[in-house]
């Protein structure tokens, strides 16, 4: 059973634990068989300083999850035995100093990156046993190197994972060194290589006559970046040393070219051993971007610095199956490699990528060269345009068959010449109608495509807010205003497409609101419409206002007959065809209904009249009489002075405030107000009782006054009840004594009064 972990102290360590890594200050520390050293949580470095050694003894591992800091003056690791596992999270290998590990496992959750150089394999008795192992982790070189110090050719080993050592020279080289000193003939050692996409691009050496060294220091070197091919040849980034790309011809190559550089170094023998170089490359590495290379034709070539120029012609055997060269280098296996195409000569040959009217047709040369390298390419669709370079698109329409032409021309102006037809197919015809583009709305997107030839296959759709459809005629729901920018693209069955990119406006809806005060039934209601565009103008108002009652007018006055809660709706349409609703219960209140009566039937001056009110939904009450008067009671009780017709008018109200009113005429009769004097003293009192004829205050009509002498004769006569009798005859003042006088009349009523008598003139 292993122990936890066992310590022996041989100088002073400080350390920490619970997550906050172990800081090796100058210390020896021995570990014996069966040891854990675990040092982990999010802070769980490993840092050594001074004179820190640790001495492992048989199977002892030590586990951290931090990064490994190697502050120290040596390589910490004074045995060959045990282990160390990385298992944390985007660990580093730091330090001012080269840690030699016994062995070295991957066990992490984020692939490592070195910062520092390391050494795998024991770094003591020549080397050691311990392995380098990967399982399914990629190893980040960052520019550093790695050292595996173990001859055997399991010294690395892995699921999934591998090394990364592709970085530009200018950041400088990742590599890896294999102390292979002298193992014997025949082994192969494999470098699991992969490429920052972790695509495996495995590097082998076959080692074929074992090298001779003088003190057991003999290695080999590799490193390896990429060198994407640029829109001009010589824009590639090139190794140290190197200035061009060109062939044996001093034509410009890069094309032929493969897009990695292999720098290879070695150091330690007097007698190098011979070696057979296994290079892999990534499948289309060798026929994309600008590279024009016959995979069947590559070969690996090397820079040669005397003579300023790489190596041709290549000697070399693909195996395209599995992406493999293999090259038997001998002992001049040091050097700046790449994988290139054989110079052929000039023969014209290309392949076209699609077939559609208006859309892009690529073509793509396929031309191949012997001893000699393609400068020119002269392109002519067929339909009076022509292209250039070793690759081209052209653009037909309308549909129909082609006769394009390609000439290529080699460096030395030999040229080659090829036609093909060319068939182009119908595209289809793009085109939608778009409604309804309100936000907060579903706008609607109606496909009035054409499909050219064959039919419509398929219907791809970009709203501008991140989200797609495939498929005809979608709906899609914008919940704010702006401008998307919508692309539709349509495929027919012959795969022709057709692009729209259209930016629409996505509109800002009104904002509707109106405002209206509860009132009474009757009355005019005034809705004032508060209502704002949000984008464009207003175009049209629609009211509902409850009752069966509609309007477009911007303002309104609406009559309620009859009380209740109403639901008044307004809906507002902008120019944009936006709308926005906005309902308002309206409480319409009940009005009082007036009504009364009065008796007796016949109400006559000076006696009362007695008011009954008859209203209802009332709980207030106003009454004007028509004389002047008024009161508030319910049931009032009122005398008229006068005879007359009055217009009596309640006013009934309730708690609404909804008064109505009702008017009735009432004829107060008169009563005999009407007086003769039995007596009068005309020319005796002036201006008191010196005149005879009625008296009264009421109006009479239809008047007769005659006064009879004893004698039976009219001695005055009047028909203007104002003008009165003086007491004489054609001017003369009659005798005293009593005369008879008979006054016929109507009374307000126009009913006939007569009276007669005697009046008495004193004299």
């Amino acid at each position: 059973m292993k122990q936890r972990i066992l310590l022996l102290l041989c100088f002073a360590a400080a350390w920490l634990s619970n997550g906050q890594g172990w800081v090796h200050n100058g210390a020896h520390v021995v570990a014996t068989n069966g040891t854990f050293v675990v040092i982990s949580g999010t802070k769980g470095n490993y840092k050594a300083q001074g004179v820190s050694r640790l001495i492992f003894n048989g199977d002892v591992e030590m586990s951290f999850t931090g990064n490994w800091i190697n502050n120290s003056n040596g390589a910490i690791f004074m045995t060959n035995d045990g282990r160390v596992v990385l298992k944390g999270a985007a660990q580093f290998f730091q330090g001012t100093n080269t840690t030699a590990f016994p062995s070295l496992d991957l066990k992490c959750s984020v692939n490592p990156t070195m910062q520092a150089n390391i050494l795998v394999g024991g770094g003591h008795k020549s080397g050691g046993i311990g392995k380098l192992n990967l399982f399914d982790r990629q190893l980040v070189l960052n520019g550093k190197k790695l050292i595996i110090n173990n001859r055997s050719e399991t010294a690395i080993t892995r699921t999934t994972g591998g090394i990364l050592s592709e970085t530009f020279p200018t950041f400088g080289y990742g590599f890896i060194q294999w102390n292979l000193r002298d193992a014997g003939a025949g082994p192969q050692y494999r470098i699991p290589l992969q490429t920052a996409t972790g695509s495996d691009i495995p590097f082998d050496y076959n080692v074929k006559n074992v090298g001779l060294q003088t003190a057991d220091s003999g290695f080999v070197t590799i490193a390896t970046y990429p060198t994407p091919t640029a829109s001009l040849p010589n824009n590639r980034p090139l190794p140290f040393g190197v200035p061009h790309v060109k062939n044996e011809y001093n034509t410009e190559n890069a094309r032929r070219m493969l897009d990695r550089f292999w720098v290879i170094q070695d150091g330690g023998y007097n007698t190098k051993p011979e070696i057979s170089l296994g290079f892999s490359y990534v499948d289309g590495e060798h026929n994309t971007g600008t590279n024009t290379i016959q995979e069947s034709n590559m070969g690996a070539i090397a820079w040669t610095a005397s003579a300023n120029k790489w190596s041709y012609p290549v000697r070399s055997r693909v195996t395209a199956s599995n992406n493999n060269l293999l090259l038997h280098a001998g002992v001049n296996f040091s050097g700046i490699w790449t994988l290139s195409d054989t110079t052929p000569c000039p023969r014209a040959n290309f392949t076209s990528t699609g077939s559609c009217e208006k859309d892009s047709v690529l073509f793509i040369d396929k031309s191949t060269v012997a001893q000699d390298t393609l400068i020119r390419w002269s392109w002519s669709y067929g339909n009076g345009n022509n292209g250039s370079g070793d690759s081209t698109v052209g653009y037909f329409s309308p549909a129909g068959i082609y006769n394009t032409r390609l000439i290529v021309t080699a460096a030395t102006g030999c040229s080659d010449t090829i036609f093909k037809k060319i068939n182009i197919l119908g595209a289809p015809q793009a085109n939608y109608l778009v409604e309804d583009t309100c936000e907060n709305t579903v706008v609607k997107f109606t496909s009035l495509t054409s499909p050219g030839s064959g039919f419509i296959a398929k219907e791809y759709w970009w709203f501008g807010d991140g989200t797609t459809y495939t498929g005809k005629s979608p709906q899609h729901y914008y919940g704010s205003s702006g401008l998307p920018q919508v692309k539709y693209i349509v495929y027919n069955s012959n795969l022709c497409k057709d692009t729209i990119d259209r930016t629409i406006y996505i509109a800002n809806k009104p904002f509707v609101y109106f405002t209206v005060k509860p009132d009474c039934e009757d009355v005019n209601f005034p809705f004032t419409n508060a209502s704002t565009a949000g984008a464009g103008t207003i175009q049209s108002y629609n009211w509902d206002f409850g009752n069966g009652r509609r309007s477009t007018l911007r303002d309104e006055n609406i009559v309620y007959p009859d009380s209740g809660t109403y639901p008044v709706r307004l809906i507002v349409t902008n120019s944009y065809g936006c709308r926005d609703t906005f309902t308002q219960p309206l409480r319409v209140y009940p009005r009082a209904i007036a009504n009364f009566k009065y008796s007796p039937f016949d109400p006559q001056m000076l006696k009362p009249v007695t008011f009954t009110n008859l209203s209802g939904i009332d709980t207030k009450w106003t009454w004007d009489f028509g004389d002047g008067n008024y009161d508030i009671t319910e049931n009032p009780t009122h005398v008229y002075n006068m005879y007359g017709t009055y217009t009596v008018t309640l006013i009934a109200d309730n708690d609404y405030g909804c008064a109505d009113t009702t008017s009735m005429n009432l004829r107060a009769k008169s009563i005999p107000l009407y007086w003769f004097p039995t007596a009068f003293t005309p020319a005796n009192t002036e201006g008191m009782n010196d005149q005879f004829g009625l008296f009264s205050p009421l109006t009479v009509t239809d008047y007769r006054l005659l006064i009879f002498n004893r004698y039976g004769e009219i001695i005055f006569e009047s028909t203007d009840p104002t003008k009165l009798w003086d007491g004489r005859v054609n001017n003369e003042l009659v005798m005293g004594g009593v005369y008879v006088y008979d006054a016929t009349f109507k009374n307000p009523e126009n009913e006939i009064q007569r009276y007669s008598g005697n009046v008495t003139l004193v004299r």
